[in-house]
């Protein structure tokens, strides 16, 4: 027990120790693109990421071996899971990161972790092989798994924080709207102003248009892209109101209303299942104080004392 705890412990402290050493390394780069958000605004931050990306940010040498690992996953990666996994990818808010690198990752981690594991276990299993190797495995399962499972969860926070912000985003476009700016305009000076995973969706469709996509194109796209229930019912509603010539405003502002009336319900829904989740919780934690507290002094006297 004592030889697992220490070995957690190393794994610990190897990771904070590289993540120290890139944060010192890297200091004048996140500095920099800091202060280039804070003064420039969003829009300069994503250009700046999309410059780097192209010059490359590595070493030539690791660009090098970096493409060759591209290359040969490329060839491996069936066709079908990788649009899955760019799906995947998009929606958890990583679109700017293509299938085949996130797979490379996938299988660095766990090689990598699979081998530190093996390197750190042979000592304490004293010449163990097969345990070692058990383990070993088991890490490089959990270190090929981890990230899927960390997509999906990203992928929930983000429509969690969508749901939640098209009231206000949707709030915003209609006071455009109604104040004779046009629809596109209307949402282009929300996305300026207003950051979050909404902005950058609605920011790309714009950009489909600008591509010579038309709106209903570029909308249901948008609708395809978000994995929200309610999401895509309000752009269903925005396809449908452009497609028969309806008036936006109008629109916009009754699906701001429905929005927030959804958004009560859940509360009334979330505030329903309250009692529900506290049970589990007085069973197991508040109840058996009380019972010690109320019956322990008469237990006490009953075995001291006896029922006389």
């Amino acid at each position: 027990m004592i030889a697992i705890l220490f070995m957690l412990c190393t794994m610990v402290c190897f990771v904070l120790f590289i993540a120290a050493l890139l944060k010192t390394v890297y200091r004048k780069e996140l500095a920099l693109e800091s202060r280039v958000e804070h003064y420039f605004g969003k829009e300069e931050k994503i250009q700046r990421k999309t410059e780097k990306r192209e010059s490359g940010s590595f070493h030539p040498l690791l660009r090098k071996y970096w493409g060759m690992g591209i290359e040969q996953v490329s060839k491996t990666f069936a066709r079908k899971d990788r649009k899955k996994l760019d799906m995947l990818l998009h929606e958890a808010g990583y679109g700017n990161r293509s299938a085949v690198e996130f797979r490379l990752i996938q299988l660095l981690l766990s090689i990598s972790g699979g081998f530190l594991t093996y390197l750190l276990m042979v000592p304490v299993t004293d010449g163990n092989a097969s345990m070692t190797l058990v383990l070993a495995l088991g890490v490089v399962f959990l270190f090929y798994r981890y990230p899927l499972f960390y997509l999906a969860k990203k992928k929930t926070q983000r429509v969690k924080i969508i749901d939640m912000e098209m009231s206000d985003f949707f709030d915003m476009v209609s006071l455009l709207l109604e104040a004779g700016v046009g629809l596109e305009g209307a949402i282009k000076n929300v996305c300026v102003r207003k950051s979050g995973p909404l902005a950058d969706e609605f920011s790309q469709a714009l950009d489909e248009m600008k591509r010579g996509k038309s709106r209903r194109e570029a909308f249901y796209n948008l609708k395809k892209r978000v994995p929200s229930d309610y999401f895509q019912s309000v752009m269903m509603s925005i396809i449908q109101a452009d497609h028969l010539g309806i008036g936006m405003s109008k629109v916009i502002k009754n699906i701001t209303a429905r929005i927030r009336e959804q958004r009560r319900e859940r509360a009334r829904e979330q505030a329903m299942k309250a009692p529900v989740k506290m049970l589990i919780p007085m069973v197991l934690f508040i109840f058996p104080p009380l019972f010690i507290i109320i019956l322990g002094p008469m237990v006490v006297k009953i075995v001291v004392d006896g029922f006389g």
